[in-house]
C-alpha cells in the first residue's frame, strides 16, 4: 500500500467512525425523547427538537412544547401514572455530509390511562419515521411522523378493538387492521429494492 492509498483508507475510516458516532448520538436523542415523555418531562422532550421542527402536525419547538404540556392532567398524579414507551428496532441512516439523518423506530407502549371514567391498562404500538439535523455539532429531531397501528385495553386486545379513542377518523384507517404499512425511508440493505 502506497502513501496515497493509506491516506485514502484513513479518510474512509475517519468518515466511518464519524458516522457511527453520529448514529450513537441520534439513538441517545431518540431514546431520551421516550424517557422524557414517559416521565412527563415535556419541556425536556421538546428541547430535543429543532426550532423549526414539525411533529404531530405541529410546527415549531415552542408550539410543540405548549402542546406537550397540555398532556398533564390531575388524573395522572401519584401512582395512577404509568408510561413505558419502548422505542425498538431503530434503523438510522446518516447522509454523506453528516448533517442530516433519517430513522425509523417501532414504539411499544404500556400505560395506564382513562377510558371514560375508568382507569385502564393500555397497550399500543406504532412507528416513528424521523428526520434528524445536526446543529452546531448536536443532533436534534427536525421532523417526527408517528403512525399508530393500535391502541387498546389489555382486556380487549388489538384484534377486537384496535383503537379505543381515535383523535380523528383517519386514525382508524391507518391501524394494523386496515392493512396500512408506513413507507420505509430506505431500501432493502441486501437486494437494494
Amino acid at each position: 500500500m502506497n502513501l496515497k492509498e493509506m491516506e485514502e483508507k484513513i479518510k474512509r475510516l475517519e468518515a466511518k467512525v464519524r458516522e457511527l458516532e453520529d448514529i450513537e448520538q441520534i439513538k441517545i436523542v431518540q431514546k431520551s425523547y421516550g424517557y422524557y415523555m414517559d416521565n412527563l418531562m415535556y419541556d425536556d422532550a421538546a428541547d430535543l427538537f429543532t426550532d423549526d421542527c414539525h411533529a404531530f402536525h405541529i410546527q415549531g419547538r415552542e408550539a410543540l412544547k405548549a402542546s406537550f404540556n397540555t398532556f398533564t392532567t390531575p388524573r395522572f398524579e401519584g401512582t395512577k401514572k404509568l408510561f413505558l414507551k419502548q422505542q425498538l428496532m431503530g434503523i438510522i441512516h446518516v447522509d454523506k455530509e453528516g448533517k442530516t439523518a433519517k430513522g425509523r423506530w417501532n414504539m411499544l407502549c404500556l400505560k395506564t390511562d382513562y377510558v371514560g371514567d375508568d382507569l385502564e391498562s393500555i397497550i399500543s404500538h406504532g412507528v416513528y419515521e424521523c428526520i434528524y439535523r445536526k446543529e452546531e455539532g448536536i443532533w436534534k429531531i427536525s421532523n417526527l411522523v408517528f403512525n399508530s397501528s393500535f391502541q387498546t385495553t389489555l382486556e380487549d386486545g388489538w384484534a377486537k378493538k384496535p383503537v379505543i379513542y381515535p383523535k380523528s377518523p383517519g386514525d382508524v384507517a391507518t391501524t394494523w387492521a386496515s392493512g396500512y404499512k408506513m413507507p420505509l425511508h430506505y431500501k432493502n440493505p441486501v437486494t437494494g429494492k
